[in-house]
C-alpha cells in the first residue's frame, strides 16, 4: 500500500504547537501533540513497523520512562489509542490485542468527548474484529461494553 499523503502543512502546524507547549511549560499537551504528529508520520511514511511510536516526533518508550505515574498513565492511554487506530488501519492483530489489553483498564469515560469517542470507536471496532479470531474471543465483552457506552452517547 503506498503511503498516504497528508501534506506537510499538518506536520508544520503540529511542530509550531509543540514549540508553544514547550514555551509555556505544558508537558501534557506537548505529549499529545507529539503523539498526533507521530501518528501522522506513521500514516504517511513507510516504516518497518507502522504501529510503533519510535520516530522523530515521539519515542513512546523513552517518553513514558521520563514521566511520573500520573502523566505516564494519561500518555499511555493516548498513545495506545492512537496505536490501536494504526493497528486497525494496517491490520496488525498482535498490536490491536496488545493495545486493547492496555486500554480495557481505562474508564469508558473521559473529560474530552473527542478523545473518548475516537478511543471507544476504535476499541469497539478492534474488539469486534478480533473476537472472531481464534485466541481473541475474550474481546467480545469489551466490544459489547464499548458499544453500550457509544449507543448511550
Amino acid at each position: 500500500m503506498p503511503p498516504v499523503e497528508l501534506g506537510p502543512l499538518l506536520e508544520s502546524k503540529l511542530i509550531l504547537v509543540e514549540e508553544y507547549c514547550r514555551k509555556i511549560d505544558r508537558p501534557g499537551f506537548l505529549t499529545c501533540f507529539q503523539i498526533s504528529r507521530q501518528f501522522a508520520l506513521n500514516l504517511r511514511t513507510r516504516t518497518e513497523n507502522a504501529t510503533e511510536f519510535d520516530g522523530e516526533a515521539f519515542q513512546e518508550a523513552k517518553a513514558l520512562n521520563n514521566m511520573n505515574d500520573s502523566a505516564r498513565k494519561m500518555a499511555l492511554r493516548d498513545s495506545s489509542s492512537s496505536r490501536l487506530q494504526l493497528a486497525f488501519v494496517f491490520w496488525d492483530e498482535e498490536c490491536m490485542a496488545k493495545m486493547l489489553k492496555i486500554l480495557r483498564d481505562y474508564p469508558l469515560t473521559d473529560g474530552s468527548v473527542a478523545r473518548l469517542h475516537t478511543r471507544l470507536c476504535f476499541t469497539g471496532l478492534a474488539a469486534f474484529a478480533l473476537c472472531k479470531r481464534k485466541g481473541y474471543e475474550t474481546y467480545s465483552e469489551l466490544g459489547q461494553n464499548v458499544s453500550f457506552i457509544e449507543s448511550k452517547g
